[in-house]
């Protein structure tokens, strides 16, 4: 086999989408990142980095957003928004992103009583966000709390993270 020997590099300036990382301490299977400092995140990359010497290092890890339940329904209209059957602590007080499946619309929510609680009202609800369309929400939708994620793979120890940060500003239109 022959190898490269290189004697000068050339950089280069990439402009995009900046790219963000961090590295996370999985204690438990269905263990939670939340990353508090940014209203929504959209990974590219899970990794498990553990249990090198089993050559299992480097595998992607199953992940998942965490969600809250809609109850009662809610008309597109609707800058307060009751739910239930959440995880105490997975989600902050205020200033992050829901997105709800059944009709892929993005809500920025300014305020959340029920954050160290498994349920509570969502207030200042900014519908539509990110260029998405305000729809209804019917009675027990579930929604994506997008910046928090829960970690489904088996391995524990440290995990790779990559991920794309969603506007602060939810008039953006990025969708």
């Amino acid at each position: 086999m022959a190898y490269a020997n290189v004697s000068g590099v050339t950089g280069a300036t990439i402009v995009g989408y900046p790219m963000h990382f961090l590295i996370a301490n999985k204690v438990a299977q269905n263990d939670v990142v939340t990353v508090f400092d940014k209203p929504g995140i959209i990974p590219f990359l899970v990794m498990d980095l553990t249990n090198a010497a089993s050559l299992s290092s480097g595998t992607q890890d199953w992940w998942e957003y965490c969600t809250i339940r809609n109850t009662g329904g809610e008309l597109s209209t609707s800058a307060a928004i009751e739910y239930d059957t959440a995880i105490v602590g997975e989600r902050d007080s205020s200033d992050y992103y829901l997105m709800a499946p059944a009709s892929g619309e993005i809500i920025y929510v300014k305020g959340d009583d029920g954050s160290a609680s498994t349920s509570g009202n969502l207030t200042g609800c900014i519908r539509g966000a990110l260029g998405t369309t305000a729809a209804d929400i019917a009675d027990n939708d579930y929604m994506l709390v997008m910046n928090a994620i829960k970690l489904k793979g088996a391995n524990v120890g440290k995990v790779l993270i990559g991920y794309f940060a969603l506007p602060d500003e939810p008039k953006a239109n990025f969708f």
